[in-house]
């Protein structure tokens, strides 16, 4: 069962506090909590299988390996491990399903990412929103990098981090994909760490 804690810090990660210097008790802003109107956190999942969750894209850009369903201690995520594949390069998307933004304003998204046997900056996962992906023609959409804080080398192995909030507001009354891209190699060292994503979160900031 997911731990509801991961639920909670959510919450309190992306409530608000507004509050100014030599200020009374009455100056204070109550937060507004944020409760996500999509959200992903791979709990309907079976171990150790390609990740195959209704309206997710799960693509092969290069190389034979896809992104998987993992559960280690109850929790759910998704998981792109290159290593063993004998594959000289591995790049592997997994895309959320359609997330229609209409009627929703000061759009935010997060989600928490962790890296184990990861070595080399060119072993890397990225993230992408595309307003344009039909759903099956990976290729041909227009994907935008986004910026935002993601596992690499120098963070602590198996150790989920969070992405902080993540500003969708150019994509106001559009609908979205967000994507994870993980680059890799089965057949050099330097490349065949593994990553993990979890708890994807788009919600609404007002």
């Amino acid at each position: 069962m997911k731990n509801n804690l991961l639920k909670s810090l959510f919450l309190l990660v992306t409530s608000s506090v507004v509050l100014t210097s030599c200020v009374g008790e009455d100056d204070y802003v109550i937060p507004t909590v944020k409760t996500p109107f999509y959200s992903e956190e791979f709990q309907d999942i079976q171990h150790n299988t390609v990740l195959d969750l209704t309206g997710w894209t799960n693509f092969a850009e290069a190389g034979t390996i896809f992104w998987k369903e993992k559960i280690y201690s109850g929790n759910g995520y998704a998981e792109f491990n290159t290593y063993g594949s004998g594959n000289a390069s591995n790049i592997g998307w997994l895309i959320s399903p359609a997330y229609d933004l209409s009627g929703y304003e000061s759009v935010k998204f997060s989600f928490q990412s962790a890296q184990n046997f990861v070595s080399d900056n060119a072993n890397k996962l990225q993230v992408y929103v595309s307003s344009d992906f039909d759903g099956s023609n990976v290729n041909s959409a227009t994907w935008n990098e986004v910026v935002c804080s993601v596992a690499n080398k120098s963070t602590t192995g198996y150790l989920f981090i969070p992405s902080g909030e993540i500003n969708l507001s150019a994509y106001e009354g559009q609908t979205i994909h967000i994507a994870f891209k993980v680059t890799g190699s089965g057949t050099n060292t330097n490349l065949d760490g593994l990553f993990q994503v979890d708890n994807l979160y788009v919600y609404t900031s007002k």
